[in-house]
């Protein structure tokens, strides 16, 4: 049997108590760390709760699944720990087909996930979001638009832009501040004149967590302010309905924190 187990988006205490009994019951316990970002010592926590030695892998080690596939052999129990919701990240998925086409039982267990609780932190409309887009780490040769090509197809639509800031193997994460530069460069090179420094955007920061941020503000006064917690996301809100704007208003600022 492998599991698949949702771990939440703040620490092990997010874990369910239906995945914690069968985290006991595994014979390997595995675990990622490059897709969310958890709070400091969350894992060593997790092995206390469940007396299980927790294994940490690499993407490489996830994506290749052998090392998982192998542990699953001659019918022990072998669970992967995922940060957030197990199934929302499409290695995930690839693993699981995986074990299935091996004839390896399955089955996830779920946990919250970023993008539910970031759009219903942020006091709009579920229904009126679209395409996600990632905002990647620039690299010298590495420079892709094409989030703003997305944000552009959304806000044509009057859909909000769910913008999940890029995150490496090694937990280095896309700073907001950076990401909104990132932006603006965009713009410059496209000149569609949807994001400028007057744009207002959400910023939520450890959503989950007891240090939960929720900002409102324009792209000048959040790169002035001291804005740069992380994990955050980032949403480019289309039109408000009056209800979104009147929430929104409570956690805007004006300039600089």
């Amino acid at each position: 049997m492998l599991y698949l187990i949702g771990m939440g988006i703040c620490d092990e205490k997010d874990i369910s108590l239906r995945a914690l009994d069968a985290l006991k019951k595994c014979d390997f316990v595995f675990a990622e760390s490059y897709t969310s970002i958890l709070s400091e010592g969350a894992l060593l926590r997790l092995e206390a709760l469940c007396g299980k030695k927790i294994a940490l892998l690499q993407r490489a080690n996830v994506e290749g699944e052998k090392e998982i596939l192998d542990a699953c052999k001659n019918g022990p129990a072998v669970c992967l720990l995922v940060a957030g919701d197990p199934l929302i990240a499409t290695t995930h998925v690839s693993l699981l087909l995986a074990a299935q086409k091996k004839g390896i039982a399955t089955k996830v267990l779920h946990a919250s996930s970023i993008l539910s609780a970031a759009i219903g932190e942020s006091g709009l409309q579920a229904y009126r979001f679209g395409k996600i887009v990632t905002i990647p780490k620039w690299k010298e040769h590495y420079k892709p638009s094409s989030p703003y090509d997305t944000i552009e197809e959304n806000l044509s639509r009057n859909l909000h832009t769910l913008l999940l800031l890029d995150l490496d193997e090694n937990g280095a994460h896309l700073e907001p501040k950076e990401a909104l530069r990132e932006l603006l460069e965009m713009e410059e090179e496209k000149k569609k004149g949807i994001i400028s420094p007057a744009t207002n955007f959400v910023l939520l920061s450890r959503v989950g967590w007891p240090s939960q941020k929720r900002i409102y503000s324009s792209l000048a006064a959040l790169l002035d302010g001291h804005t740069d917690d992380l994990p955050a996301i980032l949403i480019l809100p289309a039109k408000l309905h009056f209800m979104e704007e009147e929430f929104l208003q409570e956690f805007s600022m004006d300039s600089g924190l």
